[in-house]
């Protein structure tokens, strides 16, 4: 049987709603795990910071985070695990350990759906410090449970994980992995989860939203996801980000002209 965890959890989020979306997955997991989330670090006897790696800026504030929390953690008393997740831990992992040794534990982000295991293994009698760099193919499905870190009617829904475009000035593949879809079937059932707690805007999230489905052998389009999920009951707004200038197609502009439920709204870069 395993053991509860009965510690008190904070999670930092930083970066994209990607990585929010994990974040919410980790606090899922945890909770299931015995854990209860605390509201503040100060508070808290376990501190996930889940960081963003991709570029300068994003890696400054992360390390402003862990850099704080190291110093929270040598105060008198204080018995404080800190664990640093997400990309920049993906990305720079081993380093980091060498640099930063006071962190208890980083992992990267293959290791989303282990997280409530090495929550687990911060418990033990002598834990040894530790990178858990894996491959990068962790891809949620409706069956993780996610923490919502909103009381809004919004709420993000990831249909797509990873990046194979490759672009040249880009570092997501090597961080986040190739391109990989959900089935639509399980993306229907999520948006029906979030719905029936009062979710009333859903906005679509990927790496590259219109390269949804390709990698998948039945080659699901994202016009019939669009389609599908605007059928869902007490959802009253679709929104698509993350879209490629490359691979926008008319399917997707009329299936989006079609139905008053998806948001006359493409967010897409120009670079």
């Amino acid at each position: 049987m395993k053991k509860s965890l009965s510690s008190r959890l904070h999670i930092i989020s930083l970066g994209c709603s990607k990585n929010l979306i994990d974040s919410e997955v980790m606090g899922g997991q945890a909770c299931a795990s015995g854990m209860t989330i605390a509201d503040s670090p100060h508070d808290a006897d376990v501190v996930i910071v889940n960081t963003c790696g991709f570029i300068q800026p994003a890696k400054e504030e992360a390390l402003e985070f862990i850099l704080a929390l190291v110093e929270e953690k040598k105060k008198p008393g204080r018995n404080l695990k800190l664990v640093v997740a997400g990309c920049l831990a993906q990305r720079y992992g081993k380093e980091l350990l060498a640099e930063i040794p006071e962190v208890d534990l980083y992992v990267g982000t293959g290791e989303v759906g282990r997280i409530a295991k090495h929550l687990q293994s911060l418990n033990t009698t002598k834990p040894r410090r530790a990178a858990v760099v894996s491959k990068p193919d962790f891809l949620m499905t409706a069956q993780h449970e996610r923490l919502l870190s909103s009381t809004s009617a919004t709420a993000y829904l990831k249909i797509s994980d990873g990046c194979s475009n490759c672009c040249a000035y880009c570092a997501i593949p090597s961080i986040r992995g190739s391109a990989r879809s959900r089935q639509p079937d399980d993306i229907l059932w999520e948006a029906q989860k979030l719905a029936a707690r009062g979710i009333k805007e859903i906005i679509l999230i990927g790496q590259d939203t219109t390269a949804y489905g390709r990698d998948l052998k039945n080659r699901p389009k994202l016009s019939d996801l669009l389609s599908d999920l605007a059928s869902v009951s007490g959802v009253r707004w679709l929104r698509l980000l993350y879209t490629h200038p490359a691979h926008i197609t008319t399917d997707i502009l009329e299936v989006m002209a079609d139905h008053e439920k998806i948001c006359r709204y493409i967010d897409l870069p120009i670079q």
